[in-house]
């Protein structure tokens, strides 16, 4: 008889393999994290050429909603993004990870701080005697 200690090892390593392929077919989420409303997103596997279609084809994604996407079975876990806002402004993400992250945030590069009154990049005014 054989101790049924000795196939958990192999148990073990076989169900975290499978893990990540499991991942990949299940749904992850794309989240608005601007102020504005989006009016187009779209989503390959990474390393394609073209964006595909919109995928907000029933109407804008609200700021903090999210829009879930089941990626297909062969599509692996590394995806563009693109997310198109309401003025125009795009923000882009290249080989996110959607097997670790499950839900992408997608948001605006931070404004850089302003500089404080009278400590800008220009000269000191001259002073009238």
């Amino acid at each position: 008889m054989t101790a049924p200690h000795r196939f958990f090892p192999l148990a073990l390593a076989l169900a975290l393999g499978a893990a990540p392929a499991l991942a990949q077919n299940e749904p992850f989420r794309v989240v608005n994290r601007s102020a504005l409303p989006a009016t187009e997103l779209y989503a390959v596997p990474s390393g394609r050429e073209a964006w595909g279609a919109n995928l907000l084809n029933r109407g804008p994604l609200a700021p903090g909603a999210f829009f879930s996407l089941r990626p297909g079975e062969r599509a692996g876990c590394r995806f563009d993004l693109r997310l198109v806002l309401q003025d125009g402004r795009e923000i882009t993400r290249r080989g996110a990870d959607i097997c670790a992250e499950r839900a992408v945030e997608m948001a605006l590069p931070s404004a850089p701080d302003a500089p404080e009154p009278g400590r800008g990049d220009r000269a000191p005014a001259a002073v009238p005697r």
